[in-house]
């Protein structure tokens, strides 16, 4: 299938517009920022290794506000954005100009992404981190992968919603599902296990492994977990793409 840099460039100007002046979706990336900075002042500074089980503020902090910024932030910015314009038919009218499907996903997904990474950066100061002590190679992989995984999964909600209010009903509970990570972490030893096989789940270790151990070491189970993840949500997206197309 052709592609046209013409059209996606003028798709992601579009798309950023959009983004922008829909204030709930741009305020949430905004916010993670507000209470990761809030939170690492408020809390007061643990550095706690028990029973096998280690607890740092800073840590926390941070897994937090990655968590907010990429599930809740990322699902949204796909979702919400994609049943606008079913909603007001201006997604119909596009699909049946020369825009391809090819040149609506690439030029729709780069805008959420871009700002979704440059907030995943800012998170590192605002929890209270320098970016000295964080691998920035492995960090930005791991964020941009997980960033991905959740504008996936809201492209799968926005297909089979039909209005922004339906999107914010399908989206709930999955958002409520992989942002309650670092509660059930702390709060349910029992049920941890469970939550390393969740891609937030692979973030919060990410984070909390940084300040254990003082650095990261890609392992073979947080990577099939992430690759799991990527090529599950985009199947489910092709299917449900190949279902229900984009403007139904």
């Amino acid at each position: 299938m052709n592609v046209s840099l013409r059209k996606i460039n003028a798709i992601i100007v579009l798309k950023f517009q959009t983004i922008m002046s829909n204030t709930s979706v741009i305020l949430t990336p905004v916010l993670a920022l507000v209470f990761a900075f809030a939170m690492r002042h408020l809390m007061p500074e643990v550095d706690v290794n028990e029973a096998g089980i280690f607890f740092s503020t800073g840590a926390f902090v941070l897994s937090f506000g990655l968590i907010f910024n990429i599930a809740i932030a990322g699902i949204a910015m796909s979702s919400s954005p994609l049943a606008e314009e079913k909603e007001k038919n201006t997604l119909r009218v596009l699909m049946t100009s020369s825009v391809s499907g090819l040149d609506y996903l690439i030029g729709t997904i780069i805008p959420p992404l871009v700002i979704l990474t440059i907030t995943n950066l800012l998170l590192i100061p605002a929890s209270g981190i320098a970016y000295a002590d964080v691998p920035l190679l492995s960090y930005l992989v791991m964020t941009t992968v997980a960033s991905f995984i959740s504008l996936l999964i809201g492209y799968v909600v926005g297909i089979f919603s039909q209005n922004q209010t339906q999107s914010a009903l399908i989206s709930m509970p999955v958002t409520l599902l992989f942002t309650s990570v670092p509660v059930i972490r702390f709060l349910q030893n029992d049920l941890s296990y469970l939550v390393d096989y969740t891609y937030t789940g692979v973030l919060t270790n990410f984070a909390s492994t940084l300040f254990a151990e003082g650095q990261y070491n890609w392992n073979l189970f947080d990577t099939s977990v992430l690759g799991a993840y990527l090529l599950l949500s985009a199947a489910i997206f092709v299917l449900a793409y190949k279902r229900n197309g984009l403007d139904r």
